[in-house]
């Protein structure tokens, strides 16, 4: 069997992760090829339609709701016949609405995600709660399959040099890694927790570790100097995914914080299973997946609505109870089961597998 995955993202994405390690476990009779967004969107459309018209594959496999793959497939379901499934995460027009987007530009992407979503074979949901509400839509359309880690790269390591290298010695580290993408709206954004939380713990030996690149990187660094803690916050920007693991290892904790919306109840998160498997402590909101798997390996905190002002200090607290019983922190090493069991790319590759045979993809 034939398979493209059409990947809304460049190849440094989350998705482009994902989507190597699908083609990397999917049974030897199944041919993948992907297809990685690299330019504009009208140029990227043309290119994936004239790959799928010259290719004509068995099945198309596009990772999350998008313009260009979206289009794409759907082009060569009509044009072709050609079947796809949706690889699907956010509900896009609540994730565009929160961003601050155009109106007109939101209520686009609600369009082209219902059409979507009526049109393909089938949904794979990525987050738990997301596939419960899909399936109340579409019954029998839709499956869970949350997002992955491959366990023996991401794990607990030594990183004592790199904490030396960078003015960690000694500090007891909260830490996220991902996208840094500024909301407008909220004034906010990925990160603006642990720059708050660090300010609030200014007399304690407490840094930020913030790894992760996006036009929201400089408000922190500028929340920053102005509170004059930017000598207590490592901001590693971007690094190769291959060193991924190394700079989650920096942290002895990490933060997982999900909004209390239909954004943040419906994720995983491609990072909570990576801080898992690197047996970090996890200080998450009650929200979505984290309620799942983060039970004495990490705590749980409650979060209002979408920008929670009251949640730096509920954080600061805790981090504050932890630095005075730092033996607690072991417990993180707990999670590494936890991926390994369910999260592991192998055993989510084989979920995948069984539904594509129920489907009749085999």
């Amino acid at each position: 069997m034939k398979i493209y995955v059409l990947v809304n993202d460049t190849p440094y994405g989350v998705m482009g992760l994902r989507a190597r390690n699908i083609a990397a476990y999917m049974s030897s009779n199944c041919q993948v090829d992907i297809l990685y967004r690299e330019a504009g969107k009208f140029d990227e459309m043309r290119r994936f339609v004239h790959a799928i018209g010259e290719g004509r594959p068995d099945l198309i496999y596009v990772m999350n709701v998008g313009y260009v793959g979206g289009v794409a497939a759907l082009w060569a379901r009509m044009r072709w016949g050609v079947p796809f499934l949706i690889d699907h995460g956010d509900p896009s027009f609540d994730l565009l609405k929160s961003s601050g987007r155009p109106l007109w530009e939101s209520w686009l992407v609600r369009f082209a995600e219902w059409t979507m979503l009526r049109t393909a074979e089938a949904v794979i949901a990525r987050g738990a709660w997301l596939a419960e509400t899909l399936k109340r839509r579409y019954p029998g359309h839709v499956f869970f399959i949350p997002d992955g880690v491959e366990t023996d790269v991401f794990k607990p390591l030594n990183v004592s040099d790199l904490r030396q290298t960078h003015g960690l010695d000694g500090a007891l580290t909260i830490g996220v890694i991902g996208s840094i993408v500024w909301s407008d709206r909220y004034r906010m954004c990925y990160g603006w927790d642990v720059v708050e939380t660090v300010r609030l713990l200014k007399d304690r030996d407490v840094k930020g570790v913030i790894v992760g690149d996006g036009n929201g990187l400089p408000h922190l660094k500028e929340r920053a100097r102005t509170y004059g803690i930017e000598d207590r916050i490592f901001f590693a920007g971007r690094v190769p995914h291959e060193d991924v693991p190394r700079y989650i290892n920096l942290m002895d904790i990490c933060i997982s914080t999900q909004t209390n919306d239909s954004v943040g109840r419906s994720r995983t998160t491609a990072k909570l299973p990576e801080y898992l498997a690197c047996g970090r402590f996890i200080i998450a909101t009650d929200i979505g997946g984290a309620r799942d798997v983060v039970r004495d390996n990490g705590a749980l905190l409650p979060y209002q609505g979408v920008y929670d002002p009251d949640h730096p200090a509920r954080l600061a607290e805790k981090v504050a109870w932890l630095a005075e019983h730092p033996e607690i922190l072991k417990q993180g090493l707990e999670g590494v089961e936890i991926a390994k069991e369910r999260f592991e790319y192998q055993k989510i590759v084989r979920q995948l597998q069984r539904v594509m045979d129920t489907l009749g993809f085999s």
